[in-house]
């Protein structure tokens, strides 16, 4: 950069040898570059005639010229290669980030504002570093051709310092403030850009169903419409103090060529004006390129403070180094737990509950008791707010949760699906996985007669979330996916709620067979799944208020049995003297 603004200045310099070449001025001999210049042609043994003078004096300043070009070109490439190498670091340590981030501090953000954060923030990063380069050359320019102006006229360059200093201090700090504010409406107006999209492309049977298609296009437009004006402001932000630097200038030279004809004796020839004019034209554009930086600067600053947050304050989640040693028990001691965004509701309070192996263990109650919170802490989501998770008597929050995930096969009732093959999906692309093995675990799940039926059986793709199965199919691929490894312990939340009865209990009995191998907790959807449960844990508004097996709960015609019977949960709250509160 530095070796770029050099060569550019040196070629104004040479500007004022040439044209005094040209005029065939008398004084043009005390021209110290053109004497050089012409005694090196004489030791050449080179004619020294005008033209010929003149016409090296040309090559000269296009060599320099063009070197000056080749050092830029390779700055702005250099630039452009470190900028990139930057963005997609910066892209792959956000996603790593968010991947390792606390499901609490995700599920906050939501998916729209990450993908917007992971797509666009590198971008902004990247192109921070190009106008950095841009940056710096017009520092470099600006700062040598102001020591070059003053070398032709300090008193001049006086004047246009002057100037420059006044105008900058007056508009700085106002296209400052105003740029970084523009930046946060345009970013906070993508991000909701961004969430209308996702939230239409994901919903988009609801939106078709109610007939929303106007209302979101509206929507969008009407986004797009407010981040015009910001931009639009943006534009005259980053061109306005040229337009006003181009006018100055002018008024400065026509300034100087005033006096140079009318006061001569101020000392500036024509051919030092030419080159002055050539000089303060070239800072000005220095100092534009300054100003449009400054302007990319502080409109990306929201981008570089989202990176700073995602990177170095967004907290991981917490896991001890323990090893996990074979699941033979898993215990809640005092659990209690309540969400960041309701801290004055307990989500499960005093929760104490024990599952072994070798038995099935069911959490029922009615909608908002606590069940989905239980299976959040048991996989780690979550970090119990009292109490602890004990697995053979060894804390959770000691172990390492990697290990201890994989020890777990997981069927969540919001079953998700990757855009892939059946086979893909239930293997999670382990290549160690035999087909034999992924055929066991459908058949395991009721789901391998269905698959015989597909023209590309296993390799059949699903589509977007499994936008090409029914909801029932879906749920079997995520039971064949969790019973696949023969996990230790499995849990099932409501992860049967869109089979049919029949499909439903013959999955129930597949689970049954895993008993022997692992510790099994389900959520329950339909009580009557659960007859042969070797425990049931009744759940009411967070607390644990009945346990026991399906005959001695009925027999105890207590909250269970009015669940199993079909009472509303205003029978349950009262019943047997249980006060849940």
């Amino acid at each position: 950069m530095l070796g770029s603004a050099v060569l550019a200045t040196v070629s104004v310099g040479l500007t004022i040898p040439l044209l005094d070449a040209v005029m065939k001025f008398d004084h043009a001999s005390n021209n110290k570059a053109l004497v050089t210049t012409v005694d090196i042609l004489k030791l050449l043994g080179i004619s020294t005639d005008v033209n010929i003078v003149i016409f090296v004096l040309l090559v000269v300043v296009g060599a320099v010229s063009l070197m000056a070009s080749g050092l830029a070109l390779l700055c702005q490439y250099l630039t452009a290669a470190l900028g990139d190498k930057l963005a997609r670091r910066v892209k792959s340590s956000l996603f790593e980030r968010f991947l390792y981030a606390r499901y609490e501090d995700l599920s906050k953000r939501g998916r729209a504002a990450i993908l917007h954060d992971i797509n666009d923030v590198p971008g902004s990063i990247s192109a921070n570093i190009n106008a950095l380069g841009s940056l710096f050359i017009g520092i470099f320019n600006g700062v040598l051709l102001l020591g070059f102006m003053f070398y032709l006229s300090w008193w001049a360059t006086l004047v246009v310092g002057l100037l420059t200093i006044v105008g900058l201090s007056a508009s700085r700090r106002f296209i400052d403030r105003r740029s970084e504010e523009c930046g946060r409406r345009c970013y906070g107006l993508q991000e909701i850009q961004a969430r209308v999209q996702v939230d239409a492309i994901d919903g988009i049977k609801v939106v078709k169903a109610h007939c929303l298609e106007q209302k979101l296009i509206e929507r969008l437009r009407s986004l797009l419409k407010e981040e015009a004006g910001a931009l639009l402001q943006l534009v005259l932000l980053n061109s306005g103090p040229s337009f006003i630097h181009e006018a100055g200038a002018i008024l400065v030279v026509m300034g100087l060529a005033g006096i140079t004809f009318l006061v001569p004796t101020a000392g500036m020839k024509i051919s030092t004006v030419v080159a002055f004019l050539l000089a303060l034209r070239r800072l000005g554009s220095a100092i534009s390129s300054i100003n449009t930086v400054s302007v990319k600067l502080n409109r990306s600053r929201k981008g570089v403070e989202v990176m700073e947050e995602v990177l170095y304050l967004t907290p991981l989640e917490k896991h001890g180094q323990g090893s996990v040693p074979q699941v033979e028990e898993v215990k809640l001691a005092g659990v209690s737990f309540r969400y960041a965004s309701r801290p004055e509701h307990w989500a499960i309070k005093n929760i104490d509950l024990t599952a072994r192996k070798g038995t099935v263990t069911a959490l029922v109650g009615p909608t908002g008791s606590g069940k989905s919170t239980i299976a959040n802490l048991l996989i780690g989501f979550y970090e119990p707010t009292a109490g602890a998770i004990l697995i053979n008597d060894a804390d959770l929050g000691g172990l390492s949760l990697p290990d201890w995930r994989k020890k777990i096969g997981y069927v969540s009732q919001d079953t998700f699906l990757f855009n892939g093959t059946l086979r893909e999906n239930i293997a999670l692309w382990d290549e160690t996985i035999s087909p034999a093995e992924v055929e066991w675990a459908a058949r395991q799940a009721q789901l391998h007669d269905f698959v015989m039926t597909l023209a590309e059986g296993y390799e059949t793709m699903v589509g977007d979330r499994g936008l090409r199965l029914s909801g029932g199919q879906c749920q079997r691929v995520a039971i064949a996916r969790a019973i696949l490894r023969r996990p230790e312990i499995v849990i099932f939340d409501e992860a049967t709620s869109a089979l049919d009865n029949l499909t439903e209990m013959a999955v129930y009995e597949a689970i049954t067979t895993l008993r022997e191998e692992a510790i099994v907790i389900v959520i329950a959807h339909r009580l009557s799944t659960i007859k042969e449960a070797d425990q049931i844990a009744v759940l009411w508004r967070g607390r644990l208020i009945e346990t026991g097996t399906h005959e001695t709960l009925m027999n105890a015609r207590g909250a269970y049995a009015k669940l199993y019977e079909g009472v509303d949960g205003e029978g349950v709250e009262t019943l047997g003297g249980v006060d849940p509160g």
